[in-house]
């Protein structure tokens, strides 16, 4: 069967971000025997004459339709994406008779209402790589579709959502599909993947529903295979390992970190981590092994508002991880989100007082938090009122304490910001020049660019 993949995504801030998951699916579908194209619409000057292109030369059987993020996430700043997407859809509706079916992590939070949104009736929730080659099997032999995991659909008006599953193993896909060297000149890095799955809580948070509980990991030498083919294929000598939390399980991190320097691979690398149970000897070999930055998904910065976003670290956890980076020159940084439940004045305060003694490289700080369905957040907004029970909220809608004034809040954060050299707030445009970045990129800079500010 001849399958078309479009990547929806065209966000290029704070860079473009290569679209991994369509590598993932391609792969899968490259090695059952079907013939696959992929449309990433990141660099496309016109989404109307790329998607007219595309069909014309390549004349699909099926179109795979991959959305990244419903929005940016950013309060005061927010964009909404599935208007365009669905002009997207209305334009291959018109060209193509070819049957649509959406996925992505985006689409996987919102199954139901993206659907009915775009006006179309076949949906992948979470991991499709068994899932559509199973769905592409019953369109070409025929059968039912109610034993497909995660295939979700729309028929006669009535919506319907198979088990789920969640236990792909990672594996290495093929990325001769995608644009990997605009993605180098422009993002300044490649995207890897060494684990799937968060063991995790916090009330807020996605992870869990879209990749499970459970942890799967990747050998580590078939990680160090995969970095060598992109440096000797693609030039890439800076790569960021997208996993949710790269430092756990710790055993895994440090036996790919053994595996970098034992292969003397020279490429330099940052990572997503949590501040629990780093230490400073895993730092000093993550900084051996090429780690040039770590992104601490710390959230807060008191330890009231710790408990309330469901964190199983400290405040002293937070200061000691810092600590370990600071001491060995590793640059740092923290995002964390202000305004989220029980944030008041005081904690406000402690969050200052937190950030201003550890000196990390940055904090990159986000206000109010995106509420999703499901989530413990989900219920709480309810509770508080923010939300209405059964409220469509496809559209962006923001978590902010009833403890405090949003106005009072966006103010003393400006105000605080603005004196603190390393604090970083795109929602106030403070300290995120994008002209500035695409100036960097153009020199030829590496990595995140946060600790460069």
């Amino acid at each position: 069967m001849k399958i078309l993949l479009i990547s929806v995504n065209n966000e290029m801030k704070p860079y473009p971000v290569a679209p991994l998951g369509i590598a993932y699916i391609a792969t899968i579908l490259k090695n059952k025997g079907h013939s696959v194209y992929v449309l990433d619409l990141c660099f496309a000057e016109d989404d109307y004459v790329a998607i007219e292109e595309s069909l014309r030369k390549f004349s699909p059987d099926l179109l795979g339709l991959s959305i990244r993020n419903i929005d940016n996430l950013t309060f005061r700043k927010s964009v909404y994406y599935l208007p365009r997407v669905k002009e997207i859809v209305r334009l291959i509706k018109r060209l193509t008779s070819a049957q649509i079916i959406v996925g992505g992590s985006g689409f996987s939070l919102f199954p139901e209402e993206v659907l009915r949104y775009l006006q179309l009736e076949m949906g992948i929730v979470g991991e499709g790589e068994i899932s559509l080659p199973q769905y592409i099997d019953v369109i070409i032999h025929g059968g039912e579709i109610n034993d497909i995991p995660n295939l979700c659909y729309i028929k006669d008006g009535k919506y319907t959502r198979n088990n789920t599953l969640c236990s792909v193993e990672p594996f290495t896909p093929k990325r001769e599909l995608l644009n990997n060297n605009k993605y180098l000149e422009l993002g300044g890095m490649a995207n890897i993947q060494s684990k799937r799955g968060c063991p995790f809580h916090c009330t807020y948070c996605t992870y869990p529903s879209l990749n499970g509980n459970t942890v799967r990991l990747r050998e580590p030498l078939e990680i160090v295979d995969e970095i060598k083919e992109l440096n000797s294929e693609y030039g890439v000598d800076y790569v960021f390992f997208v996993d949710d939390i790269f430092n756990c399980p710790e055993k895994h991190t440090v036996a790919l970190c053994e595996e970098i320097i034992r292969h003397e691979l020279k490429i330099d690398w940052a990572c997503f981590a949590t501040p629990k149970g780093m230490t400073k000897e895993l730092a000093l070999l993550m900084s051996d092994a090429g780690c040039k930055g770590i992104e601490f998904g710390t959230d807060a910065g008191s330890r009231k508002t710790l408990k309330a976003i469901g964190k199983s670290f400290t405040i002293e956890d937070i200061a000691f991880a810092t600590e370990c980076c600071n001491s060995i020159n590793l640059p740092n940084a923290h995002y964390i989100i202000v305004g989220g439940p029980d944030e008041d004045d005081s904690t406000l305060s402690e969050t200052f007082s937190l950030f201003n003694k550890i000196e990390p490289t940055a904090v990159i700080v986000f206000v109010g938090i995106r509420i999703y369905p499901n989530t413990l957040l989900y219920y709480k907004a309810i509770e508080d009122k923010i939300i209405e029970k059964d409220q469509n909220i496809l559209e962006p809608v923001f978590y902010i304490s009833p403890k405090i004034d949003r106005d009072v809040l966006l103010q003393k954060i400006y105000d605080y910001a603005q004196q603190s050299h390393n604090w970083i707030v795109p929602g106030l445009d403070i300290r995120c020049d994008t002209d500035m970045l695409t100036v960097m990129r153009k020199i030829g800079k590496r990595g995140p660019l946060w600790d460069m500010i």
